[in-house]
């Protein structure tokens, strides 16, 4: 029984098993801890800026009712009736009167929100004693009057301030059947030609312009709200304003967590002396208005737990759900289809390499079995193919047709080598002979061989000598060697002497004058070796110094059957690596120069 259990726990699946669900527990436990770090750190950041963004709506709802009022007072102001009205004496046109009180109602009505907003307006002439008032009817009394506006206590401070108020909130003087508070204003009404006031507009707004958009703001009881005119406070109660005169004490200065800079945040400790809440302040469009949310702290604590909780049993619940599914996927795509391949492994080993359908799944491990099935089938096709496919290649990139001397060439040669014998008895027969039985020697080694370029060079002198004969000592060849040291790197057998060649029966010969072949072997910064070998003959327009690498054609002349430069590129790429090889660079009638770009490698063979 231990032994069953102990190779079960050994199996893939059962280790994979146990991984993952570790995994998962680790995972799950991390991210629990994170996210109660994150959430106690980070939710009330949160909580306070979601806060603050509501708390600007709730502002730009209460600005728009105090623009909406003071762009009716405005309009008051600047009309022509209204300033009629204040310029005329009382005994003056009722006419005057009639259309100054049409404007006020029109414009007063064309407002819906102005009667809720608005408990009255006064407009009041210096030469005149009555008045042109727009109050709502439940507010209607016949104690309005000039002299009973302009005789109220707080009638000049409000003058000398014009759209502020310093009062704060105070009980309509003019109802006196129950309490009405109200917020009241003074402007002026200037003189339309000359400096001046000529008249005043009383205005009472009603303080549902605030606590109208503070009751809609509110979706529940967590929060308290205050509003501060200056000095004065007052605090949000049952859809009411009640003054408000207990001190918090500031505990920190928590503006740095706010998204705007006109937002003000405190934390404080409540009035009560117990707990603590966090403040913050918003400024209305009024100077010296502010609207402030608190939120108890308690209750934040309250959201940041609930929220935790939240998040620790979607991991949980996310975590048993995926060991479930995981368990049940297991089984069915892992120990299945393994268990079938290591049979079909145990079937290959006997000897059985006929495919088998049924561990072709459509996943990995189908993939895994269809490979095993090809396998099987082609191990030994592949094998014979492979071979075959290097002899090919070896055969392409270093063949070389040493097997065979262009019959052209040993006639042309032997016919110089006999007309020196007939016009002079001069050494050269024994040079050219010794030439030639040097190359065939070299021949005989074969072309797949790294030999250093002093080598190289030996046997190109070789060549060159059997050609200078030929030509009559027409060509010369030069050389420039930058330092004797780089004759020691490695270079291809019979990599020169088809680019002397080419130079010789394509550059010089159709110019039919003498010529010269520069080779220039330099070292560059990057200790690469550069052989560049230049003739003067007739050159080549660059369409075919661009294309005589991959399109050289074989001439009858060439010394070597298929040795041409193209043959020479391909078995240095192939031996050196594709940055390797020749370029080509011609100019037509001046020159052509073959470069040759090798990497830097020491042989110190003879």
């Amino acid at each position: 029984m231990n032994n069953i259990l102990s190779k079960s726990f050994h199996t893939i699946r059962a280790r994979i098993l146990l991984s993952t669900i570790s995994l998962i527990v680790i995972i799950s436990t991390i991210i629990t801890s994170i996210s109660y770090i994150v959430v106690s750190s980070n939710l009330q950041q949160t909580l306070i800026q979601t806060s603050e963004t509501k708390l600007s709506f709730l502002c730009s709802s209460i600005d728009s009712n105090i623009n909406g009022i003071k762009g009716f007072i405005r309009s008051c102001q600047i009309s022509s009736k209204i300033r009629n009205f204040a310029l005329e004496e009382e005994n003056g046109s009722n006419s005057i009167k009639r259309e100054a009180h049409d404007f006020v109602m029109e414009t007063y009505t064309s407002n819906a929100s102005l009667p809720s907003q608005l408990i009255r307006l006064v407009v009041i002439g210096k030469s005149r004693s009555d008045i042109i008032q727009v109050v709502e009817s439940p507010y209607s009394t016949i104690a309005v009057s000039a002299d009973a506006i302009l005789s109220l206590p707080y009638f000049e401070t409000l003058h000398s301030n014009p759209g502020e108020v310093l009062t704060g909130m105070l009980m309509d003087p003019f109802f006196t059947t129950k309490q009405v508070p109200m917020i009241p204003f003074v402007h002026p009404i200037g003189h339309p030609h000359k400096a001046g006031e000529i008249g005043y507009i009383f205005t009472e707004m009603s303080p549902t312009v605030i606590t109208g958009p503070i009751h809609n703001y509110l979706s529940e009881t967590d929060s308290h709200f205050f509003f501060r005119i200056g000095d004065l406070q007052y605090q949000y109660m049952d859809n009411t304003l009640v003054p408000h005169t207990n001190q918090f004490e500031l505990i920190e200065d928590l503006s740095e967590l706010a998204l705007s800079n006109d937002t003000i945040i405190h934390k404080v400790r409540n009035s009560n002396g117990v707990g603590t809440s966090i403040m913050i302040t918003r400024p209305l469009d009024t100077d010296g208005w502010y609207v402030t949310e608190s939120l108890d702290e308690t209750v934040l604590s309250k959201i940041i737990f609930r929220t935790f909780l939240l998040i620790a049993l979607i991991i949980l619940a996310a975590s048993s759900f995926i060991g479930i599914m995981l368990s049940l996927f297991l089984s069915k795509t892992v120990n299945v289809p393994v268990k079938k391949l290591q049979e079909r492994m145990k079937r290959i080993e006997n000897g059985d390499f006929e495919r088998d359908p049924s561990t072709e799944w459509e996943h990995e491990l189908g993939e895994i079995g269809k490979n095993i099935n090809d396998l099987s089938e082609n191990v030994q096709s592949l094998m014979h193919q492979r071979i075959e496919d290097e002899r090919q290649k070896k055969d392409y990139e270093y063949k070389m047709l040493q097997s065979q001397i262009n019959p052209h060439f040993l006639y042309n040669t032997l016919n110089s080598i006999k007309w020196m014998a007939t016009i002079q008895n001069a050494p050269g027969i024994a040079e050219m002979t010794t030439s030639l039985s040097r190359l065939l020697k070299d021949i005989s080694k074969g072309t797949t061989n790294l030999v250093n370029i002093k080598h190289e060079i030996s046997l190109l002198n070789d060549y060159f000598t059997i050609q200078q004969y030929r030509y009559g000592g027409t060509i010369t060849l030069h050389y420039t060697i930058e330092e004797e040291a780089l004759t020691s790197c490695n270079i291809l057998n019979f990599t020169l002497q088809p680019i002397v060649e080419n130079a010789i029966f394509h550059g010089i010969g159709p110019k039919g004058s003498a010529g010269t072949i520069e080779i220039h072997i330099y070292q560059d910064e990057n200790t690469d070796i550069h052989i560049d070998v230049t003739d003067d003959g007739v050159g080549m327009d660059s369409d075919m110094a661009d294309h005589l690498i991959d399109n050289e054609l074989q001439t009858e002349s060439s010394f070597f059957k298929e040795i041409g430069i193209s043959n020479v590129h391909k078995r240095l790429q192939y031996e050196f690596g594709a940055k390797y090889g020749l370029s080509v660079a011609s100019k037509l009638g001046e020159f052509t120069t073959v470069s040759i770009l090798l990497p830097f490698q020491i042989n110190n063979s003879d």
